[in-house]
Formats: structure tokens, C-alpha cells, sequence
């Protein structure tokens, strides 16, 4: 790390070793890497994963562990309070204080009340949580907060960091002609394409993968509706991975899916780590998800680096993907999905092999690390 680094103190719910929040950890993580030798992070977390009502095991609470090329701070849930986050603003004393998130009332809530009379920059994420189908669960309490953070200048000094122009329209939309730096998210670069190489796509089958907490924003229930309507000479398997977010919307697809006919297989897996899910994505086909919206999704650019084709909504970054053999981005209706999985399902290895050979290679061509760190590094020094 350079000398003069500038100190980035990011407040996040959760962060490594967690892995069940997905996307949020995952962004993070991935800025870590990339941009960890020309600036100096550090990290305040809780001291558990999502969901979960157990601490971390063998980890430290409440002081400064390093983490890959971060130092972090997960605090008990009794620090978890703004006289604690005050201290570590003035014992830090960071260049630049960085939101990972919108409605935690620790981790974006408390340092924003405590930076109100400060003069350091802030920058708030709001991952994806401004979308329409975000705002959509619970939405009197999430609008009700934004209106009144909005009479309060809660966000009246920082710069918002969205990865997607319609997620800067989205925050505009809101707040009004505000500062919005545009910047996707870093991907993980992991090597997981020599997993790949023993996959065979076999003729009438279609083995897909999802990776999703079960949530209604993430459309799970039009994912098996689709798949109810495929023509019945053809066999499917999904293999759902992600944590539980709703039960209610859990039992509702659970049920759905055990009224399948014979030639559907459906398995809800549960949360898993990446080396795991690294082992499904082999064995599948496709990707799919159809989902209600998505302001990066890394889910999906993590299937296209391990040379899986993904089948996903239009409501998403990565659109015209047939143009670039990475798969289809549709628009969300029953019979275009369902037409494409009676089409695609017919694919012989060799059919399949012919448009899908070079998956990663393609999706790695889509993928600029110089741009993304130069554009973090003005994120964080303009």
C-alpha cells in the first residue's frame, strides 16, 4: 500500500467470512481486492451473517482484525449503537466514509447523524435498494424514511455511488439533481472454468442453476411457472441456492414446485460458499433468473466467468446477450421463456457446444478492470 494512502472507512451489515447476503458482501470484497495496495480500507460490520443469530466463530469482536487487505471491525450487537460509531469516525479519522446500503440504521442511519456537522466526504451505495421491486417490500416504512430523511438533509451532503445509469435515475428520482458517480460493480475474476470442462448438455434435458435468497423481488414463483408449461418430453432439474429471506413466499414456491409432473426436479438448497456453488454451476446447463431487478447482479457475471450460459429478465444490466453468445435477457412473460426452454431444450451437445464454446472468454471481454479501478479511484479522490 502507498505511504500517503487515503483511509476508506466503509460501514456495511455484513462482510467476509459472511457469504448469505450475496451481492452487498461480494461488492465490497471485490473493491477490497482490486483497489487494496492504493488505499487504506477499513471495515465496520456486525459480527454475524445474515440471517443468522450466532457470531462468527473465532473471530474478534469489537477491534481491528485484518481481513485480506482490509482491517475490520465487526461489532457485537451491543456496540452496535451511534456513540460506538462516533468513537471509530474519531479514532479513524477516514479520508472518505463509504454506505454500503440505504435503510440499516447501524451501518448508514448512525454515520450519517454523525457526520452531519463533518466536513468528510461521504458516499453512499444504495445497492439496488432505490429499484422499484426493492421499494416494493415493506414500502410504507422504506418510503416513509426516505421522505423524511429527505425534510432532514440526512443525504444532503454526500455523493451517491450507483453501478447502473438506471439506478443514478432512480436515486434522482428521489432526491433530486444530487451527485451520482456511476461505476459497475467489480466482479470476482476467481478461476472456476476448468470445473466446466467435463459438462455435457444432453439432448431434451435442461439442468439450470439459480442463486437467490427466496424473496418475491427475486421471482422465483415465475421462474417454476415457467417451467411448469415446457413441453413434457423434455426433463428439467433447478437447483436453487440462496437463503431463506420470506418463509411465507418460501412455502408458496415449495409447494408449487412439489406439484410438478414427473420429469421436474426442483431443490432448494440453501445458502452455500462460492467454491460450492462453483460445483453446481459445472453440472448446469444454464443460469436462470428471472428477476424483478437487479442494479448489477453478480450472480449472473460470476456464472458467465465460470462458462455458463444464464437466462435471466430484461430488468437487469446485461441486456442483448444472444448478440455475444452469453445466453438471453427476456422480458417477463410466461410464453417467452417457455418457448426459448422448449427451443434450447432440444440442444444436442454438439448444437449447444457450437454457440455457447466460449462463454467466458466472451463475458471476460465485457469486462475492463483498468476502467473500474480508475473509475473507483475518482470516486474516491474527486
Amino acid at each position: 500500500m502507498k505511504s500517503d494512502a487515503k483511509t476508506i472507512l466503509i460501514f456495511t451489515d455484513w462482510y467476509l467470512p459472511g457469504y448469505k447476503a450475496g451481492g452487498p458482501i461480494t461488492s465490497c470484497a471485490n473493491l477490497v481486492d482490486q483497489l487494496g495496495g492504493d488505499f487504506s480500507f477499513k471495515i465496520v460490520c456486525s459480527d454475524r451473517d445474515y440471517l443468522e443469530r450466532n457470531a462468527y466463530a473465532d473471530v474478534k469482536t469489537n477491534v481491528w482484525v485484518p481481513v485480506g487487505k482490509a482491517e475490520v471491525n465487526y461489532l457485537s450487537p451491543a456496540r452496535q449503537k451511534l456513540t460506538a460509531i462516533r468513537s471509530i469516525l474519531e479514532e479513524v479519522k477516514p479520508d472518505v466514509v463509504y454506505l454500503n446500503g440505504m435503510f440499516s440504521k447501524t451501518f448508514t442511519i448512525y454515520p450519517l447523524m454523525a457526520l452531519r456537522h463533518s466536513n468528510t466526504k461521504v458516499v453512499i451505495a444504495p445497492r439496488g435498494m432505490l429499484a422499484p421491486a426493492a421499494l416494493s417490500i415493506k414500502p410504507l416504512k422504506k418510503k416513509l424514511f426516505l421522505t423524511m430523511a429527505k425534510l432532514k438533509g440526512l443525504f444532503s451532503k454526500v455523493k451517491f455511488h450507483a453501478t447502473h445509469s438506471n439506478e443514478r435515475d432512480q436515486i434522482r428520482s428521489w432526491f433530486g439533481e444530487v451527485p451520482v458517480a456511476v461505476v459497475p460493480n467489480i466482479p470476482g475474476m476467481e478461476q472456476q472454468s476448468v470445473l466446466r470442462a467435463a459438462h455435457s448438455k444432453e439432448k431434451n434435458r435442461l439442468q439450470f442453476y439459480t442463486v437467490a435468497r427466496i424473496a418475491p423481488e427475486k421471482n422465483i414463483h415465475f421462474a417454476l411457472e415457467c417451467l411448469q408449461k415446457v413441453n413434457t418430453d423434455i426433463s428439467i432439474k433447478l437447483d436453487i441456492v440462496g437463503e431463506i429471506y420470506d418463509r411465507d413466499y418460501f412455502e408458496r414456491c415449495k409447494k408449487m414446485a412439489e406439484s410438478f409432473r414427473e420429469g421436474i426436479e426442483v431443490n432448494f438448497l440453501g445458502s452455500m460458499r462460492k467454491k460450492e456453488i462453483a460445483k453446481i454451476a459445472a453440472k448446469s446447463d444454464f443460469f436462470f433468473l428471472p428477476t424483478l431487478g437487479e442494479n448489477y447482479g453478480h450472480a449472473i457475471v460470476e456464472a458467465l466467468l465460470a462458462g455458463v450460459p444464464v437466462v435471466i429478465s430484461t430488468k437487469t444490466p446485461w441486456r442483448n446477450l444472444a448478440r455475444v453468445d452469453l445466453g438471453f435477457d427476456l422480458e417477463l412473460r410466461h410464453g417467452e421463456f417457455t418457448e426459448l426452454f422448449n427451443e434450447i431444450g432440444t440442444m444436442s451437445e454438439v448444437s449447444y457446444q457450437k454457440v455457447f464454446k466460449n462463454v467466458r472468454s466472451n463475458a471476460l471481454a465485457m469486462i475492463n478492470l483498468d476502467k473500474l479501478r480508475i473509475g473507483y479511484t475518482n470516486l474516491f479522490n474527486d
